[in-house]
């Protein structure tokens, strides 16, 4: 079946990677002549500035369920996809009931960015909680028509944990890098603490990225950071979210708040990552960062916790990168005092860091995706 329209749906549109990553895969769908539209809950956000001519993106209005099942009888795109939990929920039920010739025919994918099973950890210990969620998981994607994940880990967790057996998974790369990467890297950097390149003559600069949320863990980096004896070191992290204000009190009471800057969301990060010396990935779990494959591609240095196989297997096993266990404070301070080490910092292989990343470039992987909707069946009866 040939692929004629493609809608792209976050609802809950935010700063996070999910959103990141559908919206340059409309883009790289754009450019690869499909019709694409972008459904998002905030039109005007910053990801959504200057996007390829005939994208078109669309306000997503409450209940989203009932948008969905309206714009899918008037739109009837071949594809839709969604990016987050409520979102693949929504579209269930906006597709429920409606014949072929009303939108029926439209057919379901689910990109999913994380291990699904991750969603228990605040809650391990209520077993019942536990099963209820895993049974609406599984209720949920064996009706759609096909999956992508971020990693093989991703993959494996919907089969092992969640019974997904029966609707294709395809593990594919994010669209992650654009193409004027090295123009976007180039960009003046406003913050003072990257004013100079990086070199002995500055002081070493450690980066995070990410929302301020527990799952990114960023309590753990800010006590790594403050036990690495070096009293020139700075940590930026960029992107905002609910742990702020608990992350500056810590910052405070670890003697460090100086040295730190919680610098909020910025829509451009290229030239930051390119100028600091290290990037620092402190998650509890992640599918596969966009961050880490961001500094690779610049050729900075990571140091990652090893909270999941996409991780791993992204770092070659340690061998792009360190890897540290989760939450373990010792490991990540160690692992960041010999990231700035400057001899090791001088004998880094930068250009295999940013061969690891190609894969992620915006076209290529858009067009993996594209290939992936067109090889799935039309489901029986239709």
């Amino acid at each position: 079946m040939g692929v004629e329209h493609i809608a792209l749906v976050v609802s809950d549109f935010e700063d996070g990677g999910v959103e990141r990553n559908l919206t340059n895969l409309a883009r790289g769908l754009a450019r690869l002549g499909v019709t694409t539209s972008l459904l998002v809950g905030d039109p005007d956000h910053a990801y959504l500035q200057d996007l390829e001519p005939g994208l078109r993106v669309l306000r997503v209005t409450e209940p989203r369920a009932e948008f969905l099942s309206d714009f899918i009888r008037e739109e009837r795109p071949d594809w839709l996809v969604t990016g987050k939990l409520a979102d693949d929920l929504a579209a269930l039920a906006a597709r429920s009931g409606l014949p072929p010739a009303a939108g029926g025919a439209t057919r379901l994918v689910a990109a999913v960015g994380t291990l699904m099973s991750g969603r228990f950890a605040t809650y391990r210990w209520n077993l019942w909680k536990t099963r209820r969620e895993t049974g609406e998981i599984h209720a949920c994607y064996h009706r759609l028509h096909g999956i992508t994940a971020v990693s093989q880990a991703v993959a494996e967790d919907l089969e092992q944990i969640f019974g997904i057996t029966q609707v294709p998974i395809a593990v594919l790369n994010n669209p992650i890098l654009p193409d004027d990467l090295a123009d976007l890297a180039a960009a003046p950097c406003p913050h003072p603490w990257l004013a100079e390149p990086r070199g002995p003559d500055r002081p070493p600069v450690i980066i995070a990225l990410g929302g301020l949320r527990k799952v990114k863990d960023f309590a753990t980096l800010l006590r790594a950071f403050a036990a690495v004896d070096r009293p020139t070191a700075r940590l930026l992290i960029i992107g905002e979210g609910k742990e702020r204000r608990r992350l500056s009190r810590l910052a405070a009471r670890l003697g460090i708040a100086g040295r730190v800057d919680l610098a909020g969301f910025i829509a451009n990060p290229f030239p930051y990552l390119a100028r600091a010396d290290l990037l620092a990935l402190s998650s509890r779990r992640e599918g596969l960062p966009n961050a880490l494959v961001e500094a690779m591609a610049l050729g900075t240095p990571v140091v990652a916790t090893d909270c999941t196989g996409g991780v791993r297997d992204l770092l070659q096993h340690g061998r792009l990168g360190r890897l540290v266990p989760v939450g373990d404070t010792t490991a990540l301070a160690a692992a960041l005092d010999l990231g700035l080490h400057r001899p090791e910092a001088d004998t880094l292989d930068r250009e295999a860091l940013r061969q690891a990343a190609e894969p992620y470039r915006l076209v290529p992987a858009a067009q993996a995706y594209l290939e992936f909707f067109r090889s799935l069946p039309a489901p029986a009866g239709e």
